[in-house]
């Protein structure tokens, strides 16, 4: 299929032949009649895409701290990494379409093929041939609603929003600053709300059409009309709320909204609005000063938007649903003018030069405007492609990979390893989206992209899968890769419960001397200054092992924190660190006890967790989240026989006793690519090749029993059921 890319290093834009999306077991695949530009903000993106490094720092600020907090906590090299991976990646445009499903996932049952749907959401209801949409963002248009009109639902479900978040009632009166599309639902809305209207907008056409749709005066931002109009409209008194669509740095939309509305009234504010709130005028009408976020509830919630969970309709009345039928049931009832907002029409075959102008300005004038998508020849669906195959024949090494799943971590940290790996073949990629599977294939050489992870699962060239999704999906590709004969590498967490972990025991206790071997991706084991670590204690027992951590955390609203999907820091990362103590105590943990405790503000958590080896020695990893500022981020202490080594933020190592010594590197070293190197020999059972599976396997069932302890608040006793050696 055709989707529309934009890439953010350059601003370059293209429509490029990707595989169709993956179908979730919760959501609708549905062809695309009219997808709808949302000109303000659709405009702002390639805008911004296109600027310098410099003043897309200026424009973003929030991503510059975001920056320099990983410069101080991982380095320069795996800052860069991040930083060029992001820039390099194709973003999609688009948030807003209508069509017909052609697919839907195994728990929806509320829709049918040849539904004729509308679709929201950003990254989900794109510029495409098809897009895969979440079940809660989709509903079924009224068969007097044509698709082109319902294709405006996202804009449509935001200005409901706005009018709810203002609390309009029947008889009140209402400004609107800003007449683009926003502003034109606005105000047929606020109409169709029994309220009287007044707009303001620069471009006299815009005040024209606002007229046409019941507005009772539009005039342009000079204070003196505007204020007229709105005494004129309100008995003298001023507004009772303004609604503020208007997009740009000039402090006079909100100057203006504080002097239409009444004394007490209401200022809301939908657009990209510069904000700087005049004491003395705000305090002395006691202004309520509301911003209104996207089409409603549940917009940003992963549970809602992504899991299909709805909200009862007795506690929320009105979710990002619920607004979009409400938006299309006032289309049916005629109570709003949708085709005549539609300025232009394109097909989507122009999309890029329609982009182009809108950015230059050639379509400032421009209200509505839609991409219309031709009409496919019947039973085109089904020779769509799931998998692109690229042309070129290298040779094959050993281990021949089949990647499932592309996030931050592995597109920065991992995957910039692969062209060292010689005996490493690429064969084919999956991810959920098919530009980031396509764009991923182009640049470093898989064979296949696709977005069907059965695909890779079921290819007899591929002898080895790398797990690289969220948390939750780790252990199910696991064992299906274990199942089908190949090694599986999978990002840690192995498993999050004991029953994730039962299929993959039990695909290993099957395997023979030649069957496949398991993976997890505990990489600072694998670090110059871990190694050596480990060898000053050759021949002497050691017999403790402290972690200490210091960590700014992850944000609340992150993956990392959701219960289901990530499950926690635990799961993401302390995890490495009890991997890290079994590695450097050499032998089997026994018991395990954990503790976890909130900060004050209840968005992270800290632990202390203690494994007991059967070697009498301790092991101790002390996670602390939020208090890592001006302090070593980890430091790892490890004491036995009377010799120590101490290895700091993995760029500082000293040992003390025996030879003494100790190592110091510009840059840390997590140990990625030696791991990644360790890996390969492991798969491809190279001479001398250590086989870590049982390693692993001990390290994740540590992380299972110290989720146990911390859960039943009790010591966990440990009875690996896997032969173990220490590698």
């Amino acid at each position: 299929m055709k989707q529309v890319r934009q890439y953010l290093r350059n601003g370059a834009l293209d429509i490029g032949e990707v595989p169709i999306p993956a179908v979730g077991a919760g959501d609708v695949l549905v062809r695309s009649h009219y997808s709808f530009v949302s000109v303000g903000t659709e405009k702002m993106k390639v805008s911004q895409a296109r600027m310098s490094l410099v003043e897309k720092a200026k424009q973003r600020p929030d991503q510059v701290r975001l920056v320099l907090n990983t410069l101080r906590e991982q380095g320069l090299v795996a800052t860069l990494r991040k930083v060029q991976e992001r820039l390099k990646a194709p973003a999609t445009l688009g948030y807003s379409c209508a069509g017909t499903v052609v697919e839907v996932g195994s728990d929806v049952d509320e829709f049918r093929v040849d539904d004729r749907v509308a679709c929201i959401g950003e990254g989900v209801a794109t510029h495409a041939e098809y897009n895969a949409v979440p079940r809660n963002l989709v509903v079924r248009v009224p068969a007097n609603v044509s698709l082109e009109a319902a294709s405006s639902s996202a804009v449509g479900a935001i200005a409901l929003q706005a009018i709810r978040q203002a609390k309009l009632e029947l008889g009140e009166s209402v400004a609107i600053i800003g007449l683009g599309l926003l502003g034109q639902f606005l105000v047929q809305l606020c109409r169709a709300n029994g309220c009287r209207v007044i707009g303001v907008d620069l471009d006299p056409g815009k005040c024209a059409l606002a007229a046409e749709n019941g507005a009772e005066a539009a005039c342009g931002p000079q204070a003196d009309e505007a204020l007229h109009h709105t005494l004129r409209a309100s008995a003298g008194l001023g507004v009772d709320a303004v609604l503020l669509t208007a997009s740009t740095k000039d402090l006079g939309p909100i100057e203006l909204a504080a002097m239409l509305v009444r004394d007490r009234g209401r200022v809301v504010c939908l657009g990209n609005t510069a904000i700087q709130l005049e004491w003395r005028t705000w305090f002395g009408k006691e202004i309520d000063f509301l911003f209104s976020r996207a089409m409603g509830a549940g917009i940003n919630e992963p549970d809602y938007f992504t899991r299909g969970n709805d909200y009862p309709i007795g506690y929320v009345r009105w979710t990002a649903n619920r607004n979009m039928q409400a938006f299309l049931d006032l289309i049916a009832q005629g109570k709003l003018a949708v085709p005549r907002l539609i300025t232009h029409r394109f097909p989507f075959s122009e999309a890029i030069s329609v982009f182009d102008r809108i950015a230059s300005g050639e379509l400032n004038q421009a209200v509505g405007i839609v991409f219309e998508y031709p009409e496919p020849e019947k039973g085109v669906f089904e020779l769509q492609p799931r998998t692109l195959t690229f042309g070129g024949e290298q040779p094959r090494g050993a281990v021949r990979l089949g990647q499932i799943g592309a996030g931050n971590y592995a597109k920065s940290m991992l995957m910039p390893c692969f062209p060292s790996l010689a005996d490493l073949s690429l064969e084919g990629i999956c991810t959920t989206k098919g530009p980031n599977a396509e764009a991923l294939a182009k640049r470093y050489g898989f064979r296949k992209a696709t977005t069907d992870a059965g695909e890779l699962l079921r290819d007899r060239e591929i002898n080895a899968i790398m797990v690289a999704t969220r948390h939750d999906s780790h252990a199910r590709y696991a064992a299906l890769a274990l199942g089908a004969g190949k090694h599986a590498y999978v990002e840690k967490p192995l498993a999050m419960t004991e029953e994730q972990l039962a299929p993959i025991a039990t695909a290993l206790a099957k395997r023979g001397a030649d069957g496949p071997t398991l993976w997890i991706g505990h990489n600072r084991r694998f670090s110059p200054l871990s190694q050596r670590a480990l060898a000053h204690f050759k021949g002497v027992e050691v017999r403790q092992v402290a972690c200490t951590v210091r960590s700014a955390g992850v944000p609340a609203d992150s993956w990392y924190q959701d219960k289901v999907a990530g499950g926690g820091v635990l799961f993401g990362d302390v995890c490495h660190f009890i991997d890290l103590a079994i590695y450097f105590a050499q032998s089997l943990p026994v018991e395990v006890a954990a503790f976890a405790t909130p900060d004050p503000g209840h968005r992270e958590e800290s632990w202390a967790i203690t494994l007991h080896f059967a070697n009498g020695g301790l092991g101790v990893v002390h996670y602390v989240c939020g208090s890592q500022k001006g302090l070593d981020h980890e430091t790892i202490d490890i004491l036995g026989g009377g010799r120590s080594a101490t290895i700091t933020d993995f760029r500082r190592l000293i040992l003390r006793g025996g030879a003494g010594g100790g190592m110091r590197q510009l840059q840390p070293d997590l140990g990625q690519k030696a791991m990644l190197h360790a890996m390969v020999a492991q798969f491809s059972r190279a001479p001398g090749a250590v086989d870590y599976t049982d390693s692993f396997l001990v390290s994740a069932q540590a992380l299972l029993a110290a989720h146990r302890s911390i859960v039943e608040r009790r010591i966990v006793k440990m009875e690996p059921r896997f032969p173990f050696g220490i590698a």
